[in-house]
């Protein structure tokens, strides 16, 4: 039987172990923790239970066809659809409870907003085709393999270049709005990978519709359950995880990976999947082989400053997932991008997993941020 190694058993790396174990390879996963899960963590406090890492749940279809390749092993894993995306709050009072669908956001955001209705819808529905004209591009094929490149899709995402909003910034993009805090409120989904709306590209003003368009969800018993649930199955169907072993070099020969040698000893494999971070890959893991250097150098993405924060008091106005922005948005990326410091008035995220699952809070408290 092929084996295959796994570097990290984050959710890529769970997902990539049950697909190559579905493909018949004896499947063996290298995690320096002693848990499974990566980002997709949680931890509890005395009687507060909080999930670290990721917050916000789309696409629940990718998870589901993971559970898929075993149809015979059952493991708890569902999820609810909200009916709310996210409430949004600014210093002047303003607040807005956002539909988690096109139609109905649309609407309400016309009201609260002042902002014709039609230019809602239609920014939605460009945000609609951005999406699904580069959703076969960039997540379902291998950037890696020529014949993406000369793929009927590709082409068609070709020929929309011009209206894909590549050639602007996404704050460019929603100065369409009359209204600013309707271009703060679109200018924010470029948190969603750590860049900002005065520098990234117009394209991904995409981003919306995986929230408003496709939904907004929550797994029951949390984000955590979301990564157990694959570990759970990894293990029910042989996957092997070996804990607290740290890689220290990716072994090759002839230009082919051979394996691995960690702090235990080496192993082989005829397929070796890297889960970690591609800058420690190349310095750590790679170090006697020539680096892509300009992508190294590339900008990273921002971080943010997180609390864990048990409180006795539930709030009513606030719901699963909750923004207070900055009265200056664009000093407060110019802070973090520029300035590499925090801003004196920062747009806080606040998310609430006891308004969907109450024993993550004590039992007559309603919230666990």
């Amino acid at each position: 039987m092929k084996k295959a190694i796994i570097i990290g058993s984050g959710i890529a790396g769970l997902a990539a172990a049950l697909r190559l174990k579905k493909k018949g390879y004896q499947v063996s996963v290298f995690e320096k923790n002693d848990y499974a899960g990566g980002k997709l963590h949680a931890i509890e406090l005395g009687k507060y239970r909080f999930d670290l890492g990721p917050s916000l749940f789309t696409l629940p279809h990718l998870i589901d066809e993971l559970h898929q390749l075993f149809p015979n092993e059952e493991v708890d894993f569902n999820y609810i659809k909200k009916k709310t995306a996210c409430h949004y709050f600014w210093e002047d009072g303003t607040s807005f409870e956002a539909p988690a669908d096109l139609e109905n956001f649309a609407v309400k955001a016309a009201e609260i907003f002042d902002e014709k209705q039609k230019t809602l819808s239609k920014y939605l529905q460009n945000s609609k085709m951005k999406y699904e004209s580069t959703k076969s591009l960039f997540l379902e094929k291998s950037l890696h393999k020529s014949k993406t490149y000369f793929s009927k899709q590709t082409l068609k995402a070709i020929l929309k270049i011009p209206i894909l909003g590549i050639n602007n910034t996404l704050d460019q993009e929603n100065k369409k709005f009359s209204n600013p805090k309707l271009n703060q409120l679109f200018n924010r989904f470029a948190t969603y990978n750590g860049s900002s709306p005065y520098l990234t590209p117009g394209i991904m003003s995409m981003i919306p519709y995986l929230e408003l368009g496709l939904g907004t969800y929550y797994p029951q018993g949390g984000m955590h359950r979301i990564s157990q649930s694959l570990f759970e199955l990894a293990q029910k169907v042989g996957v092997e995880f070996r804990f607290r072993e740290s890689v220290k070099k990716i072994n090759h020969s002839n230009n082919k990976v051979t394996g691995v040698t960690t702090e235990k000893g080496t192993h082989d494999a005829d397929i070796v999947l890297c889960n970690m971070d591609v800058f420690p890959t190349y310095r750590q893991l790679l170090q006697d082989i020539k680096a892509p250097e300009k992508t190294l150098k590339q900008e990273r993405s921002s971080s943010a400053l997180i609390f864990y924060w048990g409180i006795k008091k539930s709030f009513p106005q606030l719901d699963l997932h909750n923004i207070l922005f900055s009265e200056n948005y664009k000093a407060e990326f110019e802070a973090i991008f520029n300035n590499k410091s925090l801003y004196e008035d920062p747009t806080v995220y606040i998310n609430i997993t006891s308004k969907q699952s109450p024993q993550d809070a004590l039992k007559d408290v309603k919230i666990g941020l």
